[in-house]
């Protein structure tokens, strides 16, 4: 399951590391225009990202995705 969140303030990115950092499966963010991605619960990978632009979440298993996805709600892009 892929969606799409904003996390444009250091402290999102912390918060949302620190829920990744509960779940037993792959968290791949990437950005939009590259194939570049990286470990969702890793705090100095997503700060290789560019952040100033939404980036996408993708997570296989779509009950850790739906779990995953109501945890970090307000980052949610719409």
């Amino acid at each position: 399951m892929e969606f799409i969140v904003d996390l444009n303030k250091v402290e999102d990115v912390k918060k949302f590391v620190k829920y990744a950092e509960r779940y037993d499966v792959d968290i791949i963010v990437r950005n939009r225009e590259r194939a570049f991605a990286v470990d969702g619960s890793s705090i100095m990978a997503m700060f290789s990202l560019d952040l100033s632009q939404p980036v996408i979440v993708d997570i296989k298993d779509n009950e850790a995705a739906e779990s995953f996805k109501q945890d970090i709600s307000k980052f949610i892009y719409c």
